[in-house]
């Protein structure tokens, strides 16, 4: 029987089937083979010893959070509590792209936040990388119905740190769920964790997937890898005259370029420039 994995706890996997949610544990054999079923696997199961036996080909993978089989990733941040960070960004769209996921961004918390000319800028910078986002209100619903739309028939996975509302939004899009909220801690000057699981949710043909909040995220690239996957690059980097070209002093830069010609724009590139700062090389380079 033929299922998809859509929660863990303990070791016990839940597994979605025919509309029926199964409880089963992994073969030992997975742990021989140093793998194991993951959420969002798509899985088969013997029936008559409620086991899983095999694991489906992965069209996709993250290690965090640990969740296989993605369509697209869907980056919540909030304009505020906690404070909006461009960095913070485009860290995760650079995480999706290196792991081949489109990225969406939603910003919630509207109603709380007044600056319009800031959202402004947020939205050209956004709209200029041809990146989709959106602006949302859990409390006055607005933007929602937008929202809705972009999860239908895709397995999409809500990152984001905590108490930007992320299982707020989801219990907007849908009130069935019901996932438990935290709340943001001035205190701290962050969300307070309140989910602790990864779980798939079912939604409209597809998936939402509700993940735990984290307050950092180290991409574990290299410099070279950075310039191939930062937004802006990862359309442009292969026109770029030297190979390996990290954007930086190098001449002939097609990214360079398109900062100059405002294609790319220079709120991104000082964003990479000092993420880059903070990676190391590949490969030993050598200058005069």
């Amino acid at each position: 029987m033929e299922g998809r994995i859509v929660a863990l706890s303990c070791g016990i996997y839940s597994v979605l089937a025919d509309g029926i949610i199964f409880k089963v544990p992994a073969r030992g054999l997975f742990r021989i083979k140093k793998t194991k079923p993951v959420v969002g696997d798509r899985v088969d199961v013997n029936e008559e010893n409620c086991v899983i036996t095999f694991i489906y080909e992965r069209t996709s993978f993250l290690k965090r959070p640990v969740v296989a089989n993605l369509d697209q990733m869907i980056i919540v941040q909030s304009l505020t509590k906690p404070e909006f960070s461009y960095s913070l960004l485009f860290k995760y769209i650079t995480y999706a792209n290196s792991n081949g996921i489109k990225s969406i961004i939603i910003l919630t918390k509207s109603d709380e936040f007044n600056d319009d000319n800031k959202v402004k800028e947020i939205l050209d910078v956004f709209n200029t990388l041809n990146i989709e986002i959106h602006i949302v209100s859990n409390k006055t619903k607005e933007g929602l119905d937008e929202v809705r739309s972009i999860f239908a028939n895709k397995t999409s996975c809500l990152i984001g740190q905590t108490g930007v509302g992320k299982s707020s939004l989801v219990n907007s899009i849908d009130e069935n769920f019901a996932r438990e909220v935290g709340e943001y801690s001035w205190a701290l000057g962050r969300g307070k964790h309140k989910t602790k699981e990864v779980i798939l949710l079912p939604y409209q043909n597809g998936f939402i997937v509700d993940t735990p909040g984290f307050s950092s995220l180290d991409l574990e690239l290299y410099k070279e890898d950075l310039a191939m996957y930062f937004p802006g690059c990862y359309e442009r980097y292969e026109k770029c005259y030297y190979p390996n070209c990290l954007h930086i002093s190098e001449g002939k830069c097609d990214i360079k370029e398109a900062v100059n010609q405002k294609k790319i724009p220079e709120i991104a590139y000082q964003e990479y420039l000092k993420i880059s700062q903070e990676a190391i090389f590949k490969t030993r380079r050598f200058y005069k």
